[in-house]
């Protein structure tokens, strides 16, 4: 009963430590152009009725959320693992439309399982003043939710992403035009709009149509900014595209190897690889050396200034892409600025990727990995920790 009581107490204070850094990490993620007011006002107007309000998202969330983990650390409900994700991995993207104790049950049999796994890799942390008492960091708390969007902004002239927008589920796909169209109005900004499969709020948002494997990956890349946010590493996240891209990377790399390890704990197992699969995996594994070499092109034809060059090139590679059966929407400065901050994607040119995964084989565990990489505050922290 001790114990219980103290783990409360903890999750309790972790709660009010979460929602601070959610609104720093929301902050973080609406990067700002310092020098250009004018950007704001337009995208002000062009995201006026579909901006996500953290707000909102908080006063919706939390208190129902943390009723029932409360309810449930008392009660300790005994679910039946097995039937209960099957039967929500199963309902694909109708899930929406079943009955909503199924989500609630699905997301807190995840967040155990994320939540063990975490413990097994040694993920979890003393309690101060209670050593013997490990806790995973904050809490793993996810909500299953609808895609969210986002809107991210890049100079013209340069892959920089200098300012990006969350938006809400309810955003249509002829929303995208007309908020990307607004915004480059001026002609200085190259915008793009796309849903996103996850968010570090807390609780953290999910997308709900993912399958397991991917569930719990993103689930754990969610987690893993949380975790980050008391440590240098993730309070440096806004202070410029390099330290947005390590910080990306990393809870990549986490998240990646976290939630497979969380879904190979018994208790269930999810369906096998499908042909369908194993299709989509051939054409990335051609068209993603693709995407990083126009990242590279486009790099240098900007510095070079050839901007309409540059422009002409990514209208001619996502045709390329499109025959090879990978249909991007729209290939432009704000869509390779926004996918270049994940360094651990095989389409990324940013040198910090293959640095972080380099350093991460030289180490035995994931856990010696985050503990060194998280003291990272600065690109100077990570050229002197990362092997070149």
């Amino acid at each position: 009963m001790a114990q219980r009581r103290l783990f409360l107490a903890a999750t309790l204070a972790a709660l009010v430590v979460s929602m601070t850094m959610a609104a720093a990490l929301l902050a973080a993620s609406t990067l700002r152009a310092q020098s250009a007011p004018e950007l704001d006002e337009l995208l002000g107007d062009a995201t006026e009725t579909h901006r996500f309000s953290l707000i909102k998202y908080e006063l919706t969330h939390l208190p129902n959320r943390w009723l029932t983990n409360v309810a449930g650390w008392l009660d300790a409900p005994d679910l039946d693992e097995e039937a209960i994700l099957e039967r929500w991995f199963d309902q694909g993207d109708q899930r929406e439309q079943r009955d909503q104790s199924d989500r609630k049950k699905a997301e807190l049999l995840l967040e155990r399982r994320l939540s063990r796994a975490a413990s097994q890799l040694d993920l979890d942390t003393p309690l101060p003043l209670f050593n013997r008492v490990r806790v995973v960091w904050p809490p793993i708390d996810v909500d299953l939710s609808d895609r969210l969007h986002i809107v991210a902004v890049s100079p013209r002239d340069e892959v920089r992403m200098v300012r990006s927008v969350l938006l809400t589920s309810e955003v249509e796909r002829e929303d995208y035009d007309r908020i990307e169209a607004e915004v480059e109005a001026s002609g200085d900004w190259s915008a793009w709009v796309g849903g996103i499969g996850g968010v570090a709020l807390y609780p953290a948002s999910v997308i709900s149509s993912r399958d397991y494997l991917s569930t719990l990956q993103i689930m754990a890349h969610e987690w893993t900014h949380h975790y980050l946010g008391f440590y240098p590493l993730g309070l440096a996240y806004a202070r410029g595209s390099d330290m947005r891209t390590i910080n990306e990377t990393v809870a990549d790399i986490v998240g990646d190897q976290l939630g497979e390890y969380a879904a190979d704990l018994p208790g269930y197992e999810a369906a096998s690889e499908t042909e369908s699969d194993a299709d989509w995996d051939a054409i990335r594994a051609v068209t993603d050396p693709i995407l990083r070499q126009l990242s590279l092109d486009v790099d240098e034809l900007l510095e070079q200034g050839e901007i309409n060059e540059a422009e002409l090139l990514m209208r001619e590679v996502r045709q390329q892409l499109i025959d090879l059966g990978r249909p991007f929407r729209r290939i432009n400065q704000a869509f390779l600025a926004f996918r270049g901050g994940y360094g651990a994607s095989p389409s990324s040119a940013s040198p910090w990727g293959q640095r972080l995964l380099e350093f991460r084989a030289g180490k035995n565990t994931l856990a010696e990995f985050l503990t060194d990489v998280r003291e990272i505050g600065s690109p100077n922290d990570a050229d002197a920790l990362l092997p070149r």
